[in-house]
């Protein structure tokens, strides 16, 4: 699914990745560990063509990153879920929409059914929340939403940003059913988390740059 091969990546003077490598292979469940300023952040920049490799090679499903259409046709089949969920503005109904106005998912545009079961399965009153401005929630309640839409999306791929930072007990339970028991899908995150950490089942430890 995604293979890197002799990263290197620097900002200024700092080495973030120097001769790294990654393989992960359709189907796993992937949890980057490291501290601050390890590269999990940036590693999930350049899976996503946010950022361009200064040297070495990554593919999605066998083809060059370096190739604008493999950046299309990986984000085509992706759903991204950043740490500072800063992911809209406006009603919640329409920050759920809004990733289906463009025209990679249009034909998945979810019925009202499956926004609301969504919702649901993450202890989130539709008839109350749908219709409230997506900057007045909680933290906590945004991440719930960002998850929600991940799950909505319905892609093959998940890249996830310390998905439970903001989450209690039962909401960290569903997180980790709903994207980590689908054999369907490929899920890349990030975690401090000791729960979400024990679940995945692939660890990459960034401390040392090395998979």
């Amino acid at each position: 699914m995604l293979e890197g091969k002799n990263i290197h990546f620097r900002y200024g003077d700092e080495v973030i990745f120097d001769d790294f490598n990654l393989r992960i292979d359709k189907g796993d469940r992937v949890v980057l560990k490291g501290d601050s300023g390890s590269g999990k952040t940036t590693l999930f920049r350049l899976i996503l063509g946010f950022e361009s490799l200064q040297k070495g090679e990554l593919y999605f499903q066998g083809e060059s990153l370096k190739n604008p259409e493999t950046i299309r046709k990986l984000r085509k089949s992706s759903s991204w879920l950043p740490q500072d969920l800063n992911i809209g503005t406006g009603l919640v109904i329409d920050v759920i929409l809004f990733p289906f106005t463009f025209q990679a998912h249009k034909e998945s545009k979810p019925d009202q059914a499956k926004i609301e079961s969504t919702l649901k399965d993450f202890g989130l009153n539709p008839d109350e929340i749908l219709q409230k401005s997506f900057q007045d929630l909680s933290t906590g309640q945004r991440q719930r939403i960002g998850l929600a839409i991940s799950i909505i999306l319905n892609q093959p791929f998940i890249l996830l940003d310390e998905p439970t930072s903001a989450l209690d007990y039962d909401s960290k339970t569903k997180a980790a059913e709903l994207l980590l028991k689908q054999n369907n899908r490929t899920v890349i995150s990030t975690s401090h988390d000791p729960f979400w950490v024990e679940r995945c089942e692939k660890v990459i430890d960034l401390t040392g740059k090395s998979s």
